[in-house]
C-alpha cells in the first residue's frame, strides 16, 4: 500500500481554497477557552506586562489632552509610535521580554551606529519595515479589549477614540505620570519627533516594564486592579481576584512562583506531586477552585478524543487510496483492544474497574491523570512526526474512563457550569459523559466503536463543514465515493488559560519574586 500513487485533488472553479491547522478539529476546544475566559477576564494570552496599562492610560489622557483629535487613523499613528519607542526601551533596558516589537528592536539597535534611531516610518501604518505588522499594533491585537473589560477605558458616545474612565483610568494614568515623573513628558515629545538618540533610550529606562517601583502609588493600583475588593454585582472582577488568589495560594504550598502547568495541575489535583494539600479557607476559593477542576477536566476530555482522532488518522493514512468507515472504525478497534490484557465486557465494568488515583497530579502513579496525560502528550504527536500507537490511543480510553468516574462519583455538579454551552456546537465533557451514559450497556467493543465513528470521525467532518462555510478548509479527512482519504493531520493540545501572563503581572508588580511571594504577596494571599 505504501507504494499506491495518492490521486490529484481538483478543487471546484468557485471555491478559494484555504487550509488551516490546529482549529479545533473536533470542535471540543471551544468550551475549555468560553470557560477559562471567565476565569481571569482583563487578563489574555496575548497581554504580556503589567505596565501596558499603566502606558496606555496614560498615553489616552496626554492624547486627548495634548492633541484631541477624534481621527482614529491619528490616535492610531500615535499609539504606534508609542509602542516601537517602548520596545526600543525595553530592548536597550536589558532585552525584557513581553514586549511588542523587541525583536525589530534589536535589529535596529544592534546594528546602529550613529547614536541616533528614527522610528516614525517603522510605526507607519502599512510600513514595509513595521516593528509590528498588526494594524493597531499590541494595543489592539491585545490590550484593547481587556483595557476596556478592567474599566480602565470608557468608550465614547461622539467619537471612535477611547476615553480614560473616571473611576480607574484618570487614576492610573496620574500614578504612571507621577511614578515616571518627568520623562512623562519626554517620552511623549519623542513619540511626536518619532526618533530617539541612545543617550534618550538610557534616561527612559524607568518607563521599561520590570521598573514598576517596588514601593508606589503605581504599583498599588496595579495590584488593586487585580486584587481589590470588588462590587458584589461585579462577577468578573470578583473571578480575577479568587484565581489570582488561587495562584498566589499555590506559589505558598510550593514555596516559589509556580508556573502555568503547575498551577493548573494543582487546582485540579487539590495537592501538588508530593500530595500536600493545598490550603484555601475561603468558600469562596473553594469554588473558585472547583470552576478550574472542570476546566481542567473538560481539557483532559478533549485531549482524549483528539488522541483518537491522532490514532484514526494515522490509520487512515496507511490507505492513501482511501477506505471505507465500514472498514476504517473496526480496524481501529481491534489495533486498540489487541494492546489490552484482558477486553472488558461493556462500558460500565471497565468504568468500575478504572480506579481514580488518590493524587491525580501524581507523577510516580502511572494510573494517574497526569501519567497518563503526559504519556499520550509526548507520543501523540501531531502530525507526521509522530505516529501515534495503539497502546497510546488506550491510554486515551483509560483517561475518558477515569474522567467518567469522577464525574460519576464525585460531586462536582459539571452540569450547571457545562450545561449552559449549546450542546452540538460546543462538546464537552458533560455531553460526552452523557452519551457514554447512554451507551453503558453495549458490549465495550460496540461502544469503542460508536465512539470512534459518531464522536470523531463524523463529528470532524461536521465540524469542518461548518467551517468551510465560513471559509476556512479545516478537513483532515475527505469522503470521496463512499471511502476516507487522509488530507491532514492534527492531535492532541491543551488549551491555554491565561496564566502564564497573570504569572508574570505578580511578578511585575512585586508579589511574587525568585523566592516565592514577598512581604506583599503573603500580605495578599493572608498569610504574612
Amino acid at each position: 500500500m505504501a507504494d499506491e500513487v495518492r490521486p490529484t485533488i481538483n478543487y471546484p472553479v468557485w471555491t478559494e481554497y484555504r487550509k488551516k491547522n490546529g482549529l479545533d478539529p473536533l470542535g471540543m476546544q471551544n468550551s475549555s477557552v468560553s470557560l477559562y475566559q471567565t476565569f481571569l477576564p482583563g487578563i489574555s494570552n496575548v497581554t504580556l506586562r503589567m505596565r501596558y496599562y499603566g502606558l496606555y492610560a496614560w498615553l489616552c489622557r496626554a492624547y486627548a489632552q495634548k492633541i484631541g483629535d477624534t481621527n482614529p487613523e491619528s490616535w492610531k499613528r500615535c499609539i504606534r509610535r508609542a509602542e516601537a519607542l517602548y520596545a526600543l526601551i525595553a530592548y536597550r533596558h536589558g532585552r525584557e521580554g513581553g514586549v511588542a516589537g523587541i525583536e525589530w528592536a534589536q535589529k535596529i539597535l544592534d546594528s546602529n551606529l550613529s547614536g541616533s534611531i528614527e522610528f516614525a516610518q517603522a510605526a507607519e501604518p502599512g510600513s514595509e519595515n513595521y516593528y509590528l505588522k498588526q494594524a493597531w499594533g499590541a494595543y489592539g491585537a491585545a490590550y484593547r479589549s481587556q483595557l476596556f473589560e478592567i474599566g480602565i477605558f470608557d468608550p465614547s458616545n461622539d467619537h471612535e477614540v477611547p476615553l480614560p474612565s473616571k473611576e480607574i483610568g484618570e487614576r492610573l494614568a496620574t500614578v504612571f505620570e507621577a511614578s515616571v515623573g518627568e520623562l512623562a513628558s519626554l517620552f511623549y515629545d519623542i513619540v511626536q519627533r518619532g526618533s530617539v538618540t541612545d543617550d534618550e533610550l538610557h534616561e527612559l529606562r524607568p518607563l521599561a516594564p520590570s521598573e514598576i517601583a517596588l514601593s508606589g502609588e503605581e504599583r498599588d493600583l496595579y495590584q488593586e486592579i487585580l486584587l481589590g475588593a470588588s462590587d458584589a454585582t461585579d462577577g468578573r472582577a470578583g473571578a480575577r481576584r479568587d484565581s489570582i488568589l488561587l495562584i498566589l495560594k499555590i506559589a505558598v504550598l510550593l514555596g516559589r512562583a509556580p508556573n502555568p502547568e503547575e498551577v493548573r495541575w494543582i487546582l485540579f489535583a487539590g495537592c501538588d506531586q508530593k500530595g500536600r494539600a493545598l490550603d484555601l479557607g475561603s468558600p469562596a476559593l473553594k469554588a473558585q477552585r472547583q470552576l478550574w477542576w472542570i476546566y481542567h477536566a473538560n481539557d483532559l476530555c478533549h485531549v482524549a478524543y483528539e488522541t483518537l482522532l491522532k490514532f484514526t488518522l494515522d490509520t487512515l493514512a496507511d490507505y492513501p487510496a482511501g477506505i471505507a468507515l465500514s472498514r476504517l472504525i473496526p480496524l481501529c478497534v481491534e489495533k486498540i483492544l489487541m494492546t489490552v490484557p484482558v477486553r472488558p465486557t461493556h462500558w460500565t465494568a471497565f468504568v468500575d474497574a478504572s480506579m481514580p488515583a488518590s493524587n491525580s497530579y501524581a507523577a510516580d502513579d502511572d494510573g494517574s491523570e497526569f501519567s497518563i496525560s503526559t504519556a499520550i502528550m509526548r507520543r501523540a504527536g501531531r502530525n507526521d512526526a509522530s505516529v501515534c500507537a495503539p497502546e497510546i490511543a488506550w491510554n486515551a480510553v483509560r483517561l475518558l474512563a477515569i474522567l467518567h468516574r469522577r464525574v460519576r462519583d464525585e460531586d462536582r455538579d459539571i452540569a450547571t457550569v457545562l450545561g449552559r454551552f449549546n450542546p452540538e456546537a460546543f462538546h464537552s465533557l458533560l455531553t460526552e459523559a452523557r452519551f457514554l451514559e447512554a451507551h453503558r450497556g453495549e458490549t465495550f467493543e460496540a461502544l469503542l466503536a460508536r465512539l470512534l465513528e459518531e464522536r470523531i470521525v463524523q463529528r470532524h467532518l461536521w465540524v469542518a463543514l461548518q467551517k468551510l462555510r465560513a471559509g476556512d478548509y479545516t478537513f483532515l479527512i475527505e469522503r470521496d465515493e463512499g471511502k476516507l482519504r487522509l488530507r491532514g493531520k492534527d492531535g492532541p493540545v491543551f488549551t491555554n488559560p491565561r496564566l502564564g501572563p497573570a504569572i508574570t503581572f505578580l511578578k511585575d508588580i512585586h508579589l511574587i519574586g525568585d523566592q516565592g511571594l514577598t512581604e506583599y504577596g503573603a500580605a495578599a494571599a493572608g498569610v504574612a
